[in-house]
């Protein structure tokens, strides 16, 4: 079957299914993303678990033995450089579906300089905490560089995505009518962001009250 053919073939389909009232499907990459991200979220809901659970356990002052609460400029300008990073990234998504390529790549660009200015500020922070605490230290440092560092690979996981979709999007072969890699790296990337703003509340935001 030509792309021709297989293009008017799925527009009769939508055609279709809009007639008869039904819901699309939603593509196969798309449900493997969904899992992929129902993963990793139990994932962070664990460590994050297994942190609470240790302060519970720790008597005394958390952070413990002496060491500082964390301060909260650097991972406020990471979570504000996250937060920002998803709205280009929603406007990329939306603009493929129009077909307007141009805007696509532009997007996708701003989220991703974005995201790596995100791994900056979090290695200047790292270079900051290591002064003080590291991961053998005791279980709070264990934790904190475990669910941190976790969370980092994630961003850099999202911008090779992200990466990846541009130079498919360069090479023409992402369309308004082929345009699932980009709605599955979006729906990735605010993943991403969603879980640092968990994190930044429990790490960082939680020792202050």
């Amino acid at each position: 079957m030509s792309a021709a053919h297989a293009d008017a073939f799925r527009q009769a389909r939508i055609e279709a299914v809009r007639a008869t009232g039904e819901l699309p499907a939603r593509p196969t990459a798309w449900w493997a993303m969904l899992l992929v991200i129902a993963t990793e979220a139990t994932l962070f809901a664990l460590l994050l678990a297994s942190y609470f659970y240790l302060q519970a356990r720790t008597p005394g002052a958390w952070p413990p033995d002496g060491i500082k609460e964390p301060t909260l400029l650097l991972p406020g300008i990471m979570t504000v450089l996250l937060f920002t990073s998803s709205i280009p990234m929603f406007y990329a998504d939306r603009k493929i579906r129009r077909g307007d390529i141009a805007r696509l790549r532009l997007g996708l660009v701003v989220t991703f300089v974005l995201g790596v200015a995100f791994l900056v500020v979090q290695a200047f922070e790292y270079r900051e905490d290591l002064k003080e605490f590291r991961v053998g230290t005791d279980a709070y440092g264990s934790s904190f560089y475990t669910i941190t560092g976790l969370h980092g690979m994630h961003v850099v996981a999202g911008l090779l995505l992200i990466a990846w979709t541009l130079f498919r999007a360069r090479r023409g072969i992402v369309s308004r009518r082929h345009h699932v890699g980009v709605e599955v790296t979006a729906l990735y990337w605010h993943f991403v962001h969603l879980a640092w703003l968990v994190i930044f509340t429990s790490l960082y935001v939680v020792p202050h009250l």
